[in-house]
C-alpha cells in the first residue's frame, strides 16, 4: 500500500522537471488504442507557483511527518533545491524528528544529539550507519560462501546453489539485522579506544623526556591505567545482555580474521613457509588496524579474496599513514577513519603510528572482565579466543537455528519473541534446536 505522503514527496521530486512545450501523455483507453487527446497532469500548487516553496510553506510540525519517510538522499537533494530548504533542514527539530523515525533508540543513545540536531550531525549519524550495514553485509556472505556452502558439500553442486540462492536468503536477512545493532555498539567503542589510544600516545612531552627510564615507565603505565578504566567505563555503559552478543560477535570476529591473515592451510608448514615468504602479519599490527580503521578496515579485509593482497593490503596501511614515508598522510587518516587525524601534527602522527595495542588489549580482555563481574561468563570458563566451536555457537545464535547441520527450508518451526524464541513444539523458552521432538536427525 503507498504511503499516505508519497504523492506530496514525489511531487517535489517532480519538481525540477518542466512541463514546458511536453508533449501529451500517451494513455490507453478501453479499446486498447492509444488516446493522445488528454494532455499529462502538471505539478501541483497554484499556476506558476513553485511547488518547492508550496511545500516549504506548511507548518514545521506537518512537514516533519512528510520528511520522516524521506530517504537520506533526498533530504540532500532537498537542502540543495533552494536557499529556504536548506535553512530548515541545516538544524532544528526536522532533523531530530527525521533521526528518531529512522534509527533505533540504542543507536542514538551511544552518540547522544545535541541540543540542536545539525545536518553535519545527522550525516555523520548515517556515515556510521551505512558503513554498519555495508560490513554486516560482508560478513553474511561471507558466511555463506566459506561456512554454510562448506556445510552443504554432501549435496551436489547445483542443489546446493538452489538451497543456497532460495532457502537461505531469508536466513541471511534475519542474520544480518541481528548482527548490525552489534556492530554499531562495536563502532562505537572502537571510535572510543581509538581517542583513549591517541591521547596516550600524545602525552610525551619536552619534560617527560628529562625523567630517568624508570620514572618515564611508571607514568606509561599509570596512564595505560587510566586508558583501561575508561575503556571499562565504555563497555559497563552497554547493556549486560547486549555487551555479551558483542563479546560473542568479537569471538567469531577473531575466528574470521584468523582465516583471512592466516597464511592458506592446504599447504604444509615447511613448503608453505617457502611458499609465502612474506612474514605473517603481527596481531598487533592487526589490532592497529581494527582500532584505528575501525568497521572501514574489517570491511576492505573482507573484500579482498587473495591472501598474499591483504598482507600487501595491511603493510600499505601502514606506510600511507606514516608521515615519514607518506606525504599526504593527514589526507590518508581522514580517509582510514571517522575522526581521527585532522589536527594531528607530524611529530603527533609520527608518534601514534608507533601504537602497537598488546594481544587481548582491544575489547577482549575488559570486556570479559565485565562479563564476569556482571555475572554473565564464568572466572573458570574457557579463555580460547577464535575457535570453531565459538563461530558455530554465534552463527547459531542470530540465525535461531543449527544453521551448519539443518538446510534452511527444514528449520524448525519457531516465533520469536522480544526475550527469546518460544519451541512450537513444546512451548518452552528456548531455540527450537535445543528441544529433542523438535528435530530429529536422520
Amino acid at each position: 500500500m503507498p504511503h499516505p505522503h508519497a504523492s506530496i514527496v514525489n511531487a517535489f521530486r517532480r519538481a525540477s522537471a518542466s512541463t514546458i512545450h511536453c508533449r501529451p501523455s500517451k494513455v490507453l483507453d478501453d479499446s486498447g488504442k492509444v488516446d493522445v487527446s488528454i494532455p499529462p497532469v502538471g505539478r501541483s500548487g497554484r499556476p506558476g507557483g513553485n511547488p518547492d516553496a508550496t511545500l516549504l510553506a506548511l507548518p514545521t510540525e506537518m512537514l516533519g511527518q512528510i520528511l520522516h519517510h524521506v530517504a537520506y538522499k533526498d533530504v540532500c537533494a532537498m537542502r540543495t533545491s533552494c536557499r529556504e530548504a536548506e535553512r530548515k533542514l541545516t538544524e532544528g527539530d526536522i532533523l531530530r524528528d527525521w533521526l528518531r523515525c529512522n534509527f533505533d533508540a540504542s543507536f542514538l543513545i551511544l552518540y547522544p544529539p545535541p541540543e540542536r540536531v545539525t545536518f553535519a550531525y545527522l550525516s555523520s549519524m548515517q556515515k556510521r550507519y551505512a558503513i554498519a550495514a555495508d560490513t554486516a553485509g560482508l560478513y553474511i556472505e561471507y558466511i555463506e560462501r566459506h561456512i554454510v556452502r562448506h556445510s552443504l558439500i554432501g549435496l551436489s553442486p547445483y542443489l546446493r546453489d538452489v538451497k543456497l540462492r532460495e532457502d537461505f536468503r531469508e536466513v541471511a536477512i534475519l542474520m544480518q539485522d541481528r548482527m548490525l545493532p552489534m556492530l554499531l555498539t562495536l563502532q562505537h567503542y572502537l571510535e572510543t579506544c581509538a581517542k583513549l589510544y591517541i591521547d596516550e600516545g600524545l602525552c610525551t612531552t619536552p619534560r617527560l623526556l628529562e625523567l630517568s627510564a624508570a620514572e618515564q615507565h611508571y607514568l606509561k603505565q599509570e596512564r595505560r591505567k587510566c586508558r583501561i578504566e575508561q575503556e571499562i567505563k565504555t563497555l559497563e555503559s552497554y547493556e549486560p545482555d547486549h555487551l555479551l552478543d558483542v563479546y560473542n560477535l568479537w569471538l567469531f570476529l577473531t575466528w574470521t580474521h584468523n582465516q583471512l591473515i592466516e597464511p592458506p592451510s592446504y599447504e604444509g608448514n615447511f613448503s608453505r613457509a617457502l611458499h609465502w615468504k612474506d612474514v605473517p602479519l603481527s596481531s598487533g599490527s592487526l589490532d592497529f588496524m581494527i582500532v584505528f580503521g575501525n568497521l572501514n578496515a574489517l570491511g576492505h579485509l573482507m573484500r579482498i579474496r587473495a591472501y598474499r593482497e591483504r598482507q600487501k593490503a595491511v603493510k600499505e596501511w601502514l606506510r600511507v599513514l606514516d608521515p615519514a614515508t607518506c606525504y599526504p598522510w593527514r589526507k590518508n587518516w581522514a580517509r582510514f577513519s571517522l575522526e581521527y587525524g585532522k589536527d594531528m601534527s607530524e611529530e603527533e602522527g609520527k608518534r601514534v603510528i608507533k601504537i602497537r595495542p598488546r594481544n587481548g588489549e582491544v575489547f577482549l580482555n575488559n570486556a570479559r572482565a565485565v562479563l564476569i563481574r556482571q555475572g554473565f561468563l564464568h572466572e573458570e570458563g574457557s579463555t580460547e579466543v577464535g575457535t570453531a566451536q565459538q563461530c558455530t555457537e554465534f552463527l547459531c545464535h542470530i540465525a535461531g537455528y543449527d544453521v551448519l547441520h539443518i538446510l534452511p527450508s527444514h528449520r524448525p518451526a519457531k516465533i520469536v519473541d522480544e526475550d527469546t524464541e518460544w519451541c512450537m513444539v513444546c512451548e518452552e523458552r528456548h531455540l527450537a534446536t535445543d528441544c529433542p521432538t523438535a528435530y530429529v536427525p536422520g
